[in-house]
């Protein structure tokens, strides 16, 4: 070839030198580790999946060489390359409607002289190929075509070429420059266009699971209509029995007063009947009193009884001394002997009216005896009837508490039940607006289905 190809840009061979050396040109070029980079980012590409689409546009170290050789030439002219790129693409309505819809032209214009630039790095590795990546799927989710896409590097290519021809010594030159850019934008095309298709793909894999879910959304919501319908009815069963129950609950309420009201009246009844056996009690302690008295009187008795006892002895034995005397006395004892007599029979009929007191005396003491024998019954069995009434009382007062408690319990369990069939209605409510987006819910899958279809 001989020569600098960029001479205008350059101004010859030297000038060439101090650019890539950076104004030292007796130096060795430090571009070179740039492209050996680039040469060993492009080698390992070669063994991944894009490999078969580099070995397809034929990309090759050389290229990378050749494009970062570009790196001053688009360094100068990028901007002109990118006003003349946006120039054509302002003629454009609908691609002027997608930039002003998500971005400007002057952000727009940084992008892409930066883009041409990354072009000529010398760098075409896993990273190139990222960004590029990343590039189409910021285009396909904006919404521009690919058609739109590939012509844009058409327009690019055009003003390389142009600016190759111009630049360029040769014609030589200027295809081996505008080849390589050419094969760089035909992979980069490749990683576009496959972002492209797997957005694509990914959306008609969406599309098909959207299909089952449509499905399953007309099965589930069949199941549920189904369901909510049965559940309504099994609310409305559970609804009647909640009802009796309520309503057994209330008669059982009722009872529970009629038997408080029941128990403590016989309460009191036997408290009064308590309270009475009480005085009889008393009544018959004062009665066992009077009797102990009676007792004690009768022993008095005895003890005179006894006295008069002796002295009835006495005077019969006195009158039997009198007699006695008496015959002795012959003649002049007569009136003496009578008196004797009629004293002897005194004491005789004294005896026998003693003997009489005495049977009486027994006979009232054995009374007493019974008497206070049946007193002392009457007393104990008063006292067990004034303990059975007493436990008979406590159990009615613990089966009024049992009662009143087992009330308080209805009472909270009834609370409980209201509850309950409160919960039952809102569910009821909650059922039929189940039903009704159910209904809704089927709508709107066939509404769906009608725009996917169409």
């Amino acid at each position: 070839m001989g020569g600098c190809p960029f001479k205008r840009i350059l101004g010859g061979q030297e000038g060439a030198i101090r650019l890539f050396g950076k104004g030292k040109p007796h130096e060795e070029d430090t571009t070179e580790p740039l492209l050996s980079g680039g040469s060993q980012g492009l080698n390992k590409l070669k063994g991944q999946s894009v490999g078969r689409q580099i070995e397809f546009v034929g990309l090759s170290d050389d290229d990378v060489k050749n494009l970062a050789e570009l790196k001053p030439i688009l360094e100068k002219y990028a901007p002109l390359i990118v006003e003349a790129f946006y120039g054509k693409l302002q003629e454009m309505p609908n691609l002027m409607e997608i930039i002003n819809k998500h971005s400007t032209i002057e952000k727009l214009k940084k992008t892409l002289a930066q883009y041409l630039l990354d072009m000529v790095s010398g760098q075409i590795g896993e990273d190139y190929v990222r960004r590029r990546k990343i590039i189409g799927q910021v285009h396909n989710h904006i919404g521009l075509f690919p058609e739109w896409y590939i012509g844009a590097y058409t327009l690019i290519q055009n003003e390389m070429l142009l600016l190759l021809t111009k630049e360029c010594s040769s014609w030589e030159d200027v295809m081996k420059y505008y080849l390589s850019f050419q094969r760089l934008c035909s992979f980069d095309m490749q990683i576009g266009i496959q972002t492209y298709i797997e957005a694509y793909t990914s959306s008609m894999m969406k599309l098909n699971e959207i299909k089952e879910l449509q499905n399953r959304l007309n099965d589930s919501s069949i199941t549920l209509a189904a369901a909510v319908e049965e559940t309504t009815s099994a609310i409305a069963n559970k609804e009647e029995v909640v009802n009796e129950m309520l309503l057994e609950i209330e008669s059982i309420n009722a009872s529970s007063k009629v038997t408080i009201s029941t128990v403590d009246k016989g309460r009191e009844d036997i408290s009064e009947a308590l309270m009475k056996m009480d005085k009889v009690v008393e009544l018959i302690e004062k009665t066992k009193i009077l009797t102990d008295e009676m007792s004690n009187s009768q022993k008095n008795i005895g003890q005179i009884v006894k006295t008069i006892r002796g002295i009835s002895n006495q005077t019969n034995i006195l009158s039997l001394n009198a007699a006695i005397e008496a015959a002795r006395a012959g003649e002049h004892g007569k009136g003496f002997s009578i008196v004797a007599q009629e004293v002897r029979k005194l004491a005789s009929e004294t005896e026998q009216a003693l003997d009489h007191i005495q049977g009486q005396i027994g006979t009232v003491q054995e009374t007493i005896v019974k008497f206070d024998t049946g007193f002392l019954q009457m007393i104990e069995e008063a006292s067990h009837f004034r303990e059975t009434n007493r436990s008979l009382v406590q159990l009615l007062e613990d089966s009024v508490k049992n009662v009143t408690a087992n009330d308080g319990r209805l009472h909270h369990f009834s609370g409980f039940i209201r509850e309950f069939k409160k919960t039952f209605d809102e569910i009821a409510v909650s059922s039929h607006q189940i039903a009704a987006m159910a209904e809704q819910l089927s709508h709107l899958n066939m509404e769906l289905t009608d725009k996917i279809q169409s």
